[in-house]
């Protein structure tokens, strides 16, 4: 069904995924800030993994490379970004990193194309599933695949800035938080939405998984939070290597797609 929905979205969207009314902003700090607009490749992961990459190589719909120089050998790889998470992500966060989330509440902030919500329902036993877009068109488009797909018993889509949202966010046992404010928040908003999030997500047990980890999101907008006190990480390496083992035949510590992936849980505030 997931690629079902990925071929159809993949005929609905231009090949950077990218919606004609959202304002992607190039970081200026951070391990991202070297993303130079000219030489970035905006893919998303959900609809583009590396055998589909390739055959749009072939195809010349896309290159891995750009020359340096006009006309010389000088060629050096593009950069390639994605704002989703990728089927192999999905699955490793519901099948394997998250306990049982039968009865729970599942929030993904920055839907966008609406994967991971798709991943909830179809992976997990999550009765309640929201995806909050501050984007028109991609929450028209998810619209369109719940309905059509039949997740709206489950799955709810909501047109929304989640600076407006916060005061809910105690309502949910699992948040995800997927590169959702570099490319899109200047160093300002970033702030505060992080203050905002640390003010109301505090119901303990809470459950945050994130892309990047937590404290490399506030180095890179040099933001200072009491995390120790929020937040407890929680070791997943043997889980990432049974997983990589089940998924794929594989016992592969070091894969960054998975190990990117963080899960904390939320502390009770003393």
């Amino acid at each position: 069904m997931l690629d079902s929905i990925r071929e159809e979205m993949r005929e609905m969207l231009p090949v950077n995924a990218t919606s004609p009314t959202e304002r992607i902003l190039t970081p200026v700090s951070g391990p991202n800030s070297d993303c130079d607009p000219s030489t970035t490749v905006h893919v998303d992961a959900f609809l583009y993994d590396d055998d589909v990459i390739d055959s749009l190589c072939d195809d010349g719909k896309m290159s891995r490379n750009y020359c340096q120089q006009c006309g010389s050998k000088e060629i050096s790889p593009l950069t390639f970004i994605t704002h989703s998470a990728s089927v192999k992500q999905i699955k490793y966060m519901f099948r394997h990193l998250l306990p049982d989330l039968g009865g729970k509440a599942v929030l993904d902030v920055g839907s966008r194309t609406g994967a991971v919500l798709y991943g909830a329902y179809l992976y997990s036993d999550a009765s309640r599933i929201v995806g909050v877009e501050l984007d028109k068109k991609f929450c028209e488009l998810q619209q369109k695949m719940v309905e059509k797909y039949k997740f709206s018993d489950r799955i709810e889509i909501l047109h929304q800035n989640v600076r407006d949202y916060v005061q809910y966010l105690k309502d949910f046992d699992v948040i995800i938080l997927n590169n959702v404010f570099e490319f899109f928040m200047n160093i300002k908003v970033q702030r505060q939405v992080w203050q905002s999030l640390y003010k109301h997500i505090k119901k303990p047990g809470t459950m945050l998984i994130t892309i990047p980890d937590v404290q490399e999101s506030l180095d890179n907008i040099q933001m200072d939070l009491n995390l120790s006190r929020w937040l407890k990480e929680v070791d997943v390496k043997e889980v990432c290597k049974q997983a990589n083992l089940l998924l794929y035949g594989q016992e592969d510590p070091d894969d960054e797609e998975l190990s990117s992936i963080h899960l904390y849980e939320v502390l009770p505030r003393t």
